[in-house]
C-alpha cells in the first residue's frame, strides 16, 4: 500500500516508516509542501523494478517476451510433468 507522508512526519517516524517499508512491503511518498518529492520503498522491491526495467529497456528480451505471450496464447505449451518426464526429473 501507499501512504503519503509529509516530509517533516518522515523524519520523525524514519525507524517506523523503515520497519514497515521492510515488513509489510509499504510505499511511501513523501511531499514538502503539499508537492510529491520522493519514495520509499525496500531495497528488494526497487531492485525488482530495476531489473523490469532493464528488461524492458531490451529489445530481445521484450521480442522474447511477446513471442512467449503468443505462444501461451496459441496453447502451445508444455506441462511441468512432461519436462520432469523428458528430463528425468523428480
Amino acid at each position: 500500500m501507499t501512504k503519503t507522508i509529509p516530509l517533516a512526519e518522515a523524519k520523525k517516524n524514519l525507524s517506523t516508516v523503515v520497519k514497515d517499508v521492510e515488513e509489510k512491503y509499504d510505499r511511501f511518498t513523501i511531499t514538502r509542501n503539499g508537492v510529491d518529492k520522493a519514495v520509499i520503498l525496500s531495497a528488494e522491491e526497487f531492485d525488482g523494478l530495476m531489473e523490469t526495467l532493464d528488461i524492458l529497456s531490451n529489445k530481445e528480451e521484450r521480442e522474447a517476451i511477446a513471442r512467449a505471450r503468443r505462444q501461451v496464447t496459441q496453447g502451445r505449451t508444455v506441462s511441468l510433468k512432461n519436462i520432469k518426464e523428458k528430463y528425468n526429473l523428480e
